[in-house]
């Protein structure tokens, strides 16, 4: 009994069947009998209304039947959805507008799996960054405590809880940016842009870095400006990030040049390094969050910043990478030709 028991869905199906065929039956009752005064056809008509009204109430289940086993399919898997459960497919077996909202909502499971499989690796990603310098900290503390170093001792201690900290700063900016980029916090406020400008800005911010570690860095720029379409405070954090990258993951030593030119209407700027070059499986996988190639340091999340933000700026960065060089471009609109370029406001100095 419980099979022939219809939802509301079904109910009205089988009654909207069920009223096309008894309405269409005594309208020809009434054309024929009443009006035309073809009595003798009464009882055949009579007949055939009850056939037609058996015959609807059958079709009328069976559709209503269907159609509410399909229905109750995506309701069960709406709600194994609710409960966090992406692995239930529902059968596509029709092509009418039922099967594509099953098509549909196999499509959105299949996407909410991927988020939900992101989120998990971007927690443990996480968790897993912070724990890291968090632990030794706790373990130089723990010495500074309990031991009794001696003075060089204790400085190199208190310059390795330093690099740690800064590691733990630069982490945590890294996964503001991220949140407010994923929740569409961050307002990108597009205004004609001297890159050659940036760029000698940020240089300047790196230069003693670079003479630590020994290393060359160089400016190039043109003759005539080159003027992009971007949010300048973003732009000058992607290529703090690009000049970050290249001094950390380079011998010390190495050449960094910054290199701003304009190509096919659009405006690039490109951190080149005589570094080791990055191999070709890793140059796929290098824009991933919290994917580092090397054991130099970083959380891994700086590049997939800056490609966010370039692509929120209809901008994009690619790399280009061999044995001895390895450059990351940045790709940004052109401004017009006779663009005028803005006085930029001071801006606060942005994570790299």
């Amino acid at each position: 009994m419980r099979r022939l028991r219809l939802t509301p869905l079904g109910s009205r199906i089988t009654t909207t069947a069920i009223a096309i065929c008894a309405g269409t039956s005594v309208v020809i009752y009434v054309w024929v009998v009443a009006i035309g005064g073809h009595t003798d056809a009464r009882g055949p008509i009579v007949v055939g209304a009850l056939i037609a009204l058996l015959i609807a109430i059958v079709v009328g289940f069976y559709s209503a039947g269907l159609v509410t086993t399909r229905v109750a399919r995506i309701e069960d898997a709406a709600r194994k959805v609710a409960d966090g459960d992406f692995a239930t497919r529902i059968p596509v077996d029709s092509s009418g507008q039922l099967g594509q909202l099953a098509r549909t909502f196999n499509e959105m499971q299949r996407r909410l799996a991927e988020l939900d499989s992101a989120r998990k690796q971007f927690i443990a990603n996480a968790s897993h960054e912070l724990r890291t310098p968090i632990f030794s900290l706790g373990g130089f503390v723990e010495l500074l405590e309990e031991e009794d170093p001696s003075p060089e001792e204790r400085a190199e201690f208190v310059r390795t809880m330093r690099r740690q900290i800064e590691r733990l700063t630069k982490l945590t900016a890294d996964l503001l940016n991220l949140s407010q980029l994923d929740a569409g916090g961050i307002v990108i406020t597009p205004h004609n842009v001297d890159l050659g400008s940036l760029g000698r800005d940020v240089v300047r911010e790196f230069g003693a870095r670079a003479e630590l570690r020994g290393s060359r860095l160089e400016l190039r720029t043109p003759e005539q400006p080159v003027v992009a379409v971007a949010d300048p405070d973003r732009a000058r954090q992607i290529i703090r990030i690009l000049l970050d990258n290249a001094l950390t993951h380079t011998p010390e030593g190495s050449s960094v040049t910054v290199t701003i030119y304009s190509a096919d209407q659009r405006a690039e700027l490109t951190v080149s390094d005589d570094g080791t070059g990055i191999p070709q499986r890793v140059q796929q996988r290098i824009f991933e969050r919290f994917f580092t190639a090397d054991s130099a340091g970083g959380s891994g999340l700086g590049l997939a910043i800056a490609r966010e933000l370039a692509q929120r700026m209809d901008g994009s960065i690619a790399i280009s990478s061999s044995r001895r060089l390895t450059a990351f471009t940045l790709d940004l609109p052109l401004a017009p030709r006779g663009a005028l370029v803005p006085t930029p406001p001071t801006a606060a100095k942005a994570p790299a």
